[in-house]
């Protein structure tokens, strides 16, 4: 298999940006899956040709772009013939086909998200879901408005701007959210018939003890679905139905209820119970503990201790 690097630099390095972030998680079954941050604050950057393809084993790839910002002047043109000049509008979803030779020619400054979805993550989806299989991604030309991928792109956001503080479940189940949002949307692909149930209880501790006992980097979603003996979509489905929250969430709850109890009865540094309860750092608990709690973690330790 291709390295990380190779793999993330082949789908970008015909970009002249200003800024690239990228954010590579495991998928489904034996895929990577891979977004993109790519932003210049110039215009006049030319034409940007994605290079001949590299044999990833993962068959046909599609790019599904989200501009961040509009971007006022582009030509894009598919085996050589233009297909779309003008604008695309901030929010707007917009499909390529990479075996359709694309060439965008980019005139004016732009801030992207770019997913590579590849055949054989569509495959792997489908699989898991016991649909048919979906061969094409596609949506009109100039790009659509469509909510959903807004509010995965904006998901996706923090652990690109600080994957320092972003634990590799969060990622992974945003990612596989917004692939199968794709799939379904922009592919055909069809709703899950398997009837969603709950944990079994010792699926349940597996999961949480598991959760509970690794760092965010030891720990993903198919470690944690092979535990239960489940699909990763399906784990993920059942867990939130069994728990009420997703697993990264969860996660997020046990590190805040577990520093309430270090906050009440230690005098610790508010940045040693951070680092002690999972939290990348002081600054990060203290936005974490106020999600879920609605004051600081300072405030609540006066209020315990008063």
């Amino acid at each position: 298999m291709q390295s990380e690097s190779a793999f993330r630099q082949s789908f970008v390095s015909h970009f002249k940006a200003d800024e690239i972030t990228q954010l590579v998680t495991a998928g489904p079954k034996k895929t990577r899956l891979l977004v993109s941050r790519v932003r210049r604050d110039t215009p006049g950057h030319g034409p940007a040709t994605l290079p001949p393809p590299v044999d990833h084993g993962l068959g046909t790839t599609f790019a599904v772009l989200l501009q961040l910002r509009e971007q006022t002047h582009r030509e894009l043109y598919m085996d050589g013939k233009c297909v779309h000049r003008g604008s695309y509008a901030a929010r707007s979803t917009s499909i390529v086909n990479h075996t359709e030779k694309p060439e965008a020619n980019l005139l004016s400054p732009f801030d992207n998200l770019i997913f590579v979805v590849s055949q054989k993550t569509l495959d792997e989806i489908a699989y898991e879901r016991g649909s048919p299989k979906v061969s094409q991604l596609r949506c009109k030309l100039g790009g659509v408005f469509d909510e959903t991928v807004w509010h995965l792109g904006n998901a996706l956001l923090p652990a690109l701007e600080r994957p320092h503080e972003i634990g590799t479940i969060y990622a992974e189940q945003v990612m596989l959210a917004a692939n199968t949002y794709f799939a379904q949307t922009f592919g055909g692909l069809r709703p899950s018939s398997e009837k969603l149930g709950m944990l079994a209880p010792w699926q349940l501790r597996r999961a949480t003890d598991a959760m509970v006992s690794l760092a965010d980097d030891e720990v993903s979603l198919k470690d944690l679905a092979a535990l239960c003996g489940l699909s990763v979509s399906y784990f993920v489905r059942a867990f939130k139905q069994s728990t009420g929250d997703p697993p990264y969430r969860w996660i997020l709850r046990h590190r805040v209820e577990r520093s309430k109890t270090m906050l009440a009865h230690t005098d610790s540094a508010l940045a040693e119970i951070a680092v002690l309860c999972g939290f990348a750092d002081q600054s990060h608990f203290t936005r974490m503990f106020k999600s879920f709690v609605g004051v600081t973690p300072a405030a609540w330790r006066r209020a315990a201790k008063f």
